[in-house]
């Protein structure tokens, strides 16, 4: 179920529609109490036939755009302390009996930008209405990957303080496909929700959007975030949206790839659209690229999107430039080797001839090349999906799950072809053939001085007694278990579940706590094979979500991405807006489980506290602590270790309760995290070369 509903005021921005505004607003407060209408600067008596009713109502001495309006009603809104405005038009053309679903979404996805997608199956609907949301559409998809099916829609739901974090500058009706798009670049969740229209005869409708000055407008604002798009700088985030971001750009060609052949897109295709698009963006199209590009993808019933894509690798100056240089060998028998203002300025005319010379014969060429590398690289992307593995199960997720593909790994050690290779031993000779392979594999790198440098600081304090050989030996062991554990990891994937067995400790304890339905806090550490070991938790058919900070270098790859899956947890960045936190407590608030690693600092250092572990003081996150404080939330210190050649535990180890209400500071919350480390100390004792923190906790510890 979803937690409690946020605090919502509901925003009705107003520019002469005096005639319908008062039935708009009655019609509102029927579903909901908290309304304010924001007049930008109406001549036809505005806000004023609103007398009587229970609404706020600010004004804009002139009128200054529907950006603006929003803007201002954003900033009442925080003022207030509201936590998300709900939008709608004046006109009349949203039914406020769709409210209540609204209100309903945003519960269960509070992070999000919530659009309502009008019902365009009715006759009544203007035609370039509809040639207007579907270009919308479609450049939404270009410059972010993400698609919506009505992105001029007006009734939306915005959460204030993400809004307000974005760097917006339209101030009219462009502002409404701005914040869309910067808002998707941002990592913030873009959602549909289906609603109803009231379009009126033509001669009834009024209408404050200007074709010319408007669309142009809108133009402007595309180029500038299509340019903006195919950058290589990375956008601002403001949230972790447990997703990787998919735009179709040729800096990002394997993603994009993934992406479209999503789409019952076959490999075929998606050449042929590659193709069409470096074949017009070869000529000399000048500023009609794109709608060249449209229109014949379109004809020919082609994927635009890849289309445009495609269009990319054409972008001056390289295949301009090769294009003149070839045309102007082919009129002169010689390559141009003098770039003045004399031949790029006043021989403007005749480089623009030699760019087409040279485009007739290039242009073929580069599509027919590129559309044989996109062909090869989907048709291999679509073998892999189809066919992940060679083994014969795939991995029983705990929960269901509504997130889409990850493309995250955890950071290890080795090379891609190390990797592989044990990835082979494994379809080849499963689990004994793996092992027989790491036993050498470890020996090599526990000599290796940079492994020395990771695992000695907790084996000095494990093992305080231990010589030159028999350091060594711990060594040896420690990273033997590491390899085990990733080779098991593989194997549930790449063989299946049924591979490894999972016992559970503590199951009704768990569901005992989970019944108080203030969610659960599991509490882990960088022990065992947690993947592999949490695929006990399916009996709580409760969604799993993840604080974990991702590595997009890293190589090894996850079970269910062996096995062909989704992602079966929910991942919180804690590198997103305000450390993932807003998220955590969603998750809790609507009974979910969420799980962080107590043994490891991920943001800041100002999270942390100083506790004494294994004889040395080391900063440990209470972030947790401070939630279940907040919340309510139990927390348990779930750990999980290696039992057999086939098998692990996983462990309810110690139940930790937080009193509510603690405050804000760092020292209420140490008696608390010192209990987890005593927890972590004593997994210690018994299992001690399966603590895999590679890390020097200590490191700022005098004693070191």
């Amino acid at each position: 179920m979803p937690g409690t509903p946020p605090n919502i005021l509901v925003v009705i921005p107003l520019y002469n529609h005096a005639q319908t505004v008062r039935a708009v607003v009655e019609a509102t407060l029927q579903y909901h109490p908290q309304v304010l209408v924001v007049d930008d600067g109406s001549s036809d008596a505005g806000a004023t036939v609103l007398a009587g009713l229970d609404v706020r109502i600010l004004r804009h001495a002139q009128n200054r755009g529907k950006g603006t309006a929003l803007q201002t009603a954003l900033d009442e809104a925080e003022r207030l302390g509201f936590s998300h405005i709900l939008t709608l038009d004046a006109d009349g053309q949203h039914e406020p009996a769709d409210l209540p679903r609204f209100l309903t979404a945003i519960a269960e996805v509070p992070q999000a930008i919530i659009v309502g997608k009008r019902d365009f199956d009715q006759a009544s609907i203007p035609g370039s209405s509809r040639f207007g949301r579907r270009f919308s559409n479609f450049w939404l998809r270009v410059q972010t990957g993400k698609s919506l099916g009505d992105t001029q829609s007006g009734f939306r739901a915005y959460p204030v303080k993400i809004v307000r974090g974005l760097r917006l500058h339209e101030t009219r009706y462009s502002y409404e496909v701005e914040v869309l798009v910067r808002a998707a670049w941002a990592g913030v969740k873009l959602r549909d929700l289906a609603i109803s229209v009231y379009y009126p005869p033509p001669g009834e409708r009024v209408s404050h959007f200007h074709a010319f000055m408007d669309n142009f407008r809108l133009t402007l604002l595309n180029t500038r975030l299509t340019l903006r798009s195919i950058t290589p700088w990375p956008h601002r985030r403001l949230v972790a949206s447990g997703e990787v971001e998919q735009k179709i750009s040729i800096l990002h060609p394997l993603v994009s790839l993934r992406r479209l052949l999503t789409e019952n897109i076959t490999p075929v295709q998606l050449a042929a659209a590659g193709a069409v698009g470096v074949l017009l963006g070869t000529l000399p199209l000048l500023a009609a690229h794109t709608i060249a590009i449209l229109l014949v993808a379109g004809f020919f019933r082609l994927n635009k999107v890849a289309a445009v894509g495609a269009s990319q690798l054409c972008m001056p100056p390289l295949v301009p430039g090769l294009c003149i240089e070839l045309g102007y060998f082919m009129r002169y028998g010689e390559f141009l080797t003098e770039l003045s203002l004399q031949t790029l300025g006043y021989q403007a005319l005749d480089r623009l001839y030699e760019w087409l010379l040279g485009s007739l014969v290039l242009a073929p060429l580069l599509a027919a090349l590129v559309a044989s590398v996109i062909y090869l690289m989907a048709l291999t992307i679509r073998r892999d999906a189809q066919h992940p593995e060679d083994g014969d199960g795939s991995v029983a997720t705990p929960v269901e799950s509504t997130a889409e593909p990850q493309g995250w790994t955890s950071r290890s050690i080795g090379s891609s072809w190390q990797h592989q290779s044990f990835y082979l031993m494994i379809r080849l000779g499963g689990r004994r053939a793996a092992y027989s392979l790491l036993y050498l594999v470890v020996g090599y790198y526990a000599l290796l001085p940079s492994v020395r440098r990771k695992c000695q600081p907790y084996l000095q304090r494990r093992f305080p007694q231990a010589g030159t050989w028999a350091s060594l030996g711990n060594r040896y062991r420690m990273c033997l278990e590491l390899g085990k554990v990733l080779v098991d990891r593989a194997l549930v994937g790449i063989l299946g579940p049924k591979r490894v067995a999972v016992a559970l400790h503590g199951r009704q304890e768990l569901l005992d706590l989970l019944a108080e339905g203030k969610g659960l806090i599991l509490v882990n550490a960088h022990v065992g094979c947690w993947q592999v070991a949490m695929s006990a938790l399916g009996f709580m058919q409760l969604p799993v979500n993840l604080l974990m900070q991702r590595d997009a270098g890293d190589i090894d790859r996850h079970y269910f991405e062996h096995a062909g899956q989704e992602c079966p947890y929910r991942i919180i960045d804690p590198q997103g807006f305000l450390g993932g936190a807003l998220e955590m407590v969603a998750v809790l608030k609507r009974g979910e489980v969420l799980s962080v690693m107590g043994d490891r600092m991920l943001g800041e250092d100002r999270n942390g506290v100083a506790i004494e572990f294994m004889g040395g003081e080391v900063t440990l996150p209470f972030s947790a602590y401070k939630l279940a404080s907040a919340t309510g939330a139990p927390i348990v210190a779930l750990f999980s270790y290696k039992t057999g050649p086939d098998s692990y535990a996983l462990k309810l180890y110690r139940g930790i309760r937080v009193p509510p209400d603690l405050g804000r500071g760092s020292e209420v919350f140490v008696p608390y995290v010192r209990e987890f480390a005593a927890t972590l100390e004593a997994f210690c004792q018994e299992h001690p070369f399966q603590f895999f923190n590679f890390f020097d906790m200590w490191q700022d510890d005098a004693a070191e």
